[in-house]
């Protein structure tokens, strides 16, 4: 798999598919093959666009720091737009879930002329009362999002454990989500572009990302049903709005 240096840090990532690019930034203690691979956004979305997925710092094969100073929103948004370029990729729409959406929202508001329009899951414009670090959460049984067999869960977890420093990602915590807003009120004014919402029912990020579109220009809140934080991105009818989503901006173009 490919990696770059570019944001001052070895950064690793993945390229699939053919077709337009998209950006896919992944959450807190995940990866891209995690995020976006094992939860069936590669395999949907791969046939019509290039998918540029890092593993941000911190996380998955990437250099993982351990001091909380080289963690931000900007340093994370600094290791895409270094993928980006290494790419060769001027501009391209950017989909974020959980701290990837604080990425998202990042990129969109800070660097729009090369974000066309985003997609944010499961993070809102504010956190949301008493929260712990981890929004886990359990979905309904009604849920559409598929339950892994045993086995296969097994070898998700032995993967997804495989590639965590524990030590790094308590600085990642620290250097993120310390100040206690996962984006600033004063950028959201700025993110002019298409935006599609969405968040679990069950998550507790909904209402935050209830506001969230509602303070956004020109974005639009889509509910997730039965979904807690860690289902809805597994949920088809979720990664199918989304396709629907930037299929609509293609077309546009």
């Amino acid at each position: 798999m490919p990696e770059t240096r570019r944001s001052g840090l070895r950064i690793h990532y993945r390229v699939e598919g053919r077709g337009d690019p998209v950006v896919l930034v992944h959450g807190y203690t995940a990866s891209g093959w995690s995020n976006w691979v094992a939860s069936g956004w590669v395999e949907r979305l791969a046939d019509r666009h290039t998918l540029v997925i890092p593993d941000l710092r911190g996380h998955g094969r990437s250099e993982k720091p351990r001091e909380a100073s080289v963690y931000s929103t900007a340093a994370f948004a600094a290791d895409v737009l270094a993928v980006m370029d290494e790419e060769g990729i001027a501009a391209a729409p950017v989909v974020g879930y959980s701290m990837g959406g604080m990425v998202a929202l990042e990129l969109l508001g800070r660097h729009g002329e090369r974000f066309p329009r985003g997609v944010v899951g499961g993070m809102g414009s504010y956190f949301p009362p008493g929260r712990a670090r981890f929004a886990l959460g359990r979905s309904h049984p009604r849920s559409l999002a598929p339950r892994r067999r045993p086995l296969d869960a097994l070898a998700y977890f032995a993967r997804y454990w495989s590639e965590m420093d524990l030590v790094a990602l308590n600085r990642v915590f620290r250097g993120v989500f310390a100040d206690g807003v996962p984006v600033e009120a004063e950028l959201l004014p700025a993110i002019r572009q298409p935006v599609l919402v969405a968040a679990g029912t069950r998550d507790v990020f909904f209402e935050p990302a209830v506001a969230l579109a509602r303070s956004l220009p020109n974005a639009r809140f889509l509910p997730v049903p039965h979904d807690a934080h860690t289902s809805a991105v597994r949920n088809p009818r979720f990664i199918d709005a989304a396709a629907a989503f930037l299929r609509a901006g293609v077309a546009a173009r």
